[in-house]
């Protein structure tokens, strides 16, 4: 006889709840497998079911069927009825052949309904708006100061450009000046740099001194400052002075507009080495060429030997915008031509009304202007 232990009876009960749990697991998941194996071959063994056939109400079976009249009736309250018609036979009642929908009358005070023809179409977006979001242009116009009197016609455009301008930004004026004015020991100079920093907030002015070697002549140096710096302008118009303004809109104009192609050209040799009228862009610089050439004229002569002369004067300088004049003509006597009087005396009197109490002209009174003529 064999005795057994606490231990090997709880073993043998344990290992039976074991064994007996897993049959019990594998027989219902073949039961479930073999349920599931029939519904699928049931599901196979039936017949498709058959296709659909449309067919047609039998109001539109036959060709000779009629249909109701469509009728608005209005009501006291603004609201009407409308009758949808609804095909049907003759048998059928005429309260089941129409459906009625209230109709919301329309008045004076009303949005009129989608559709209507007296609705005004919605306008384009036009090119103005557009323009509006577009970066403004930086403009600017460049002069080069070879001594303090040049000062006073700079101002004198400066007057006149910014009272006169329709530009959409106001463009810079710029001028460039030797750096040895600073260090001179000329009272001419220090008047002049002195009278600089009273006028600038005046016209909103921009100088920049521009470093000057004693070897090289000062003129060039100023002039190879427009093309040696890099500007942050767009368009930039370099012109010579002194000079004055006949027409600020033309000169607005081709400084905003680049114009067609063909009328500036890179700057060469042909240009010379004081030129009247320069082009600056973020490519280059640029020199005019065709009507772009009649944008800036001199109107210094000679004395004239004959009335030929002064026409000539005057039809060189017709369409120009710009005129350039000769310090050294105001009040030299004997000058004959009558329209080159008048832009002298106009230009004196000008640049001395915007230099008044500066020190900086030392040129004869206008008296002597008029006397000359």
């Amino acid at each position: 006889m064999v005795l057994l232990t606490s231990s090997a009876v709880s073993v043998a009960i344990s290992s039976s709840v074991v064994c007996l749990f897993t049959f019990l697991l594998f027989l219902s998941g073949y039961v479930l497998q073999q349920q599931t194996v029939r519904a699928l071959q049931e599901a196979l063994r039936q017949p498709r079911e058959p296709r659909p056939v449309p067919t047609l109400p039998p109001q539109f079976q036959h060709l000779t069927n009629e249909t109701t009249s469509v009728t608005v009736e209005g009501r006291s309250d603004g609201v009407g009825s409308m009758t949808i018609p609804i095909e049907g036979t003759d048998n059928t009642r005429d309260d089941l052949n129409s459906i009625q929908i209230p109709v919301i009358a329309e008045d004076a005070s009303q949005i009129p309904l989608a559709g209507r023809e007296d609705i005004p179409p919605v306008p384009p977006q036009s090119d103005h708006s557009l323009d509006r979001d577009r970066q403004p242009q930086r403009l600017a116009y460049i002069f080069a100061l070879l001594k303090p009197s040049d000062l006073c016609a700079v101002l004198l455009f400066a007057k006149q450009q910014r009272s006169s301008s329709q530009l959409a930004s106001e463009p810079s004026i710029v001028l460039l000046y030797p750096s040895t004015w600073e260090t001179a020991s000329s009272s001419l100079q220090s008047s002049a740099l002195s009278y600089m920093r009273d006028v600038q907030d005046l016209y909103d002015l921009v100088y920049h001194p521009v470093q000057i070697r004693r070897d090289w002549d000062v003129k060039a140096q100023l002039l190879g400052e427009l093309q040696w710096k890099h500007w942050d302008y767009d368009r930039a118009l370099y012109l010579r002075t002194p000079g004055l303004l006949l027409d600020s809109k033309m000169l607005d104009s081709s400084l905003e507009t680049p114009g067609a192609r063909g009328l500036w050209t890179p700057l060469g040799p042909s240009s010379g080495d004081n030129p009247d009228l320069l082009l600056i862009t973020p490519k280059g610089l640029r020199s005019p060429r065709k009507e772009m050439t009649r944008l800036v004229t001199a109107a210094a002569v000679d004395q004239p030997v004959s009335n030929d002369d002064d026409l000539k004067i005057e039809i060189s300088s017709r369409d120009a915008a710009y005129v350039l004049l000769d310090e050294e003509d105001l009040g030299r006597p004997g000058l004959d031509n009558k329209w080159y009087l008048d832009l002298l005396l106009r230009f004196d009197q000008g640049r001395r009304s915007v230099c008044d109490g500066s020190g900086l002209l030392d040129w004869p009174p206008k008296a002597d202007l008029r006397r000359s003529r």
